[in-house]
């Protein structure tokens, strides 16, 4: 039986959308620390409020942003969140204070959760059933790169240029995003019945219950996760490898895309279980390696590691998440998904900061290896157990 196409016009456009917003997403996020510490003389801990400002009013949007895609279409939300993501990127060119640039930022993440949450349920309806875990996979893979390339883009611009000239190229990047927005065929969603969606706020309305359980799942293992996106290159230079940190993510993002291929199929065919517990394994021998690294091979290997196994993990949890959802509630289920992964992004470098107060980075990734394995636990008690279950039970006629 021939398998149902996966790279179609929409999921093309609905990948590159992804990554573009992404790109810039995590090249101002490489980037806006220094702006803010450079140009406007302020503090690390003012450095901090504009990275944290822009994920907390991403988070905001998200508790919002699952309801209105049901009841306003999924292709509406993306032209409208996207044309006032390439405001809020245009605007930081004319950020002449601190107090300003904030405003700037909470209206620029507040855009992104919209902008990622109606992105995220266009492709739960492009993917095929027979094909979500490849094709949400994929969709993931587009995050990963962008997590490798934009800060590498954004650290160079600055070294070389100025701040300025990094906004008008990413003004560039926000445009582009547009064009393939408008290129972009809405699906529309489906609705269960005559069921008939209306514009009030539950808490069935702010997160899909069928979601829950994963959702747990990604908080736990994003919560470790989140000490590499905040302390890594820290540690690299703490223990003498600083240049080697520079790459760490260039040699994930690389690992993850050669092996993507292999494990989406994977996930399809031998479920979620038999692909999961593995690559939660290898996430705990990269952290491991990571933890006791003390040559450059050993900090490049753990990235192999890691790249494979949080990549592939993440993309399995949010395909479970779709999966487990009905499918007019695609869109709550991928909003509340990324609502816990942000929240724990987003609490974990402070949690990781208050750590540090007490002991070195080696030891604080010493307790991640454990805390990811914890995480192991988690998976088997809210989802994996049921999945395994549900697996052997007989089909139904």
């Amino acid at each position: 039986m021939k398998r149902p196409k996966l790279w179609t016009k929409n999921f093309v456009m609905i990948w590159g959308i992804n990554f573009f917003t992404h790109i810039v997403f995590y090249s101002l996020l490489a980037t806006v620390t220094l702006h803010v510490t450079t140009n406007f003389g302020m503090s690390q801990g003012a450095a901090g409020l504009a990275v944290g400002i822009y994920v907390l009013t991403a988070l905001i949007a998200r508790l919002f942003a699952g309801k209105i895609v049901e009841v306003v279409g999924s292709k509406k939300i993306l032209v409208i969140s996207a044309i006032f993501f390439f405001i809020a990127v245009l605007a930081h060119q004319f950020a002449s204070s601190f107090s300003l640039l904030m405003i700037i930022r909470a209206m620029h993440g507040f855009t992104f959760g919209f902008l990622m949450t109606a992105a995220g349920a266009i492709m739960a309806d492009v993917v095929p059933d027979e094909r979500r875990g490849e094709g949400t996979g994929y969709y993931a893979t587009a995050m990963n790169i962008a997590m490798a390339i934009g800060p590498f883009i954004g650290i160079i611009i600055m070294r070389t240029a100025t701040f300025e000239m990094l906004i008008w190229i990413l003004v560039i990047v926000a445009f582009c995003n547009l064009i393939g927005i408008f290129l972009t065929v809405a699906t529309p969603i489906q609705q269960k019945g005559d069921q008939k969606v209306s514009l009030t706020f539950t808490w069935n309305d702010v997160f899909e219950k069928k979601a829950l359980p994963i959702a747990l799942c990604i908080f736990t293992l994003a919560l470790g996760y989140s000490s590499l996106l905040s302390f890594l290159s820290l540690y690299t230079a703490d223990i003498g490898y600083a240049s080697v940190g520079t790459y760490f993510f260039v040699v994930y993002a690389i690992a993850l895309v050669l092996t993507r291929p292999i494990t989406g199929r994977l996930f399809d065919r031998l479920g979620e279980n038999k692909l999961t517990y593995p690559m939660l394994t290898i996430l705990v021998v990269g952290f491991f390696v990571l933890s006791q690294a003390n040559s450059s091979w050993m900090i490049l290997l753990s990235s192999v590691f890691i790249g494979i196994g949080y990549g592939t993990v993440q993309s399995n949890y949010l395909a479970i998440a779709i999966k487990e959802a009905d499918s007019h509630r695609k869109a709550t289920a991928t909003s509340t998904f990324f609502i816990f992964m942000d929240l724990a992004i987003g609490v974990g470098p402070y949690i990781y900061g208050l750590l540090l107060g007490q002991m070195s980075y080696r030891s604080v990734y010493s307790l991640t290896v454990i805390w990811i394995l914890l995480s192991i636990v988690v998976y088997f008690v809210f989802h994996g157990r049921k999945a395994s279950i549900r697996q052997h039970l007989p089909l139904e006629n």
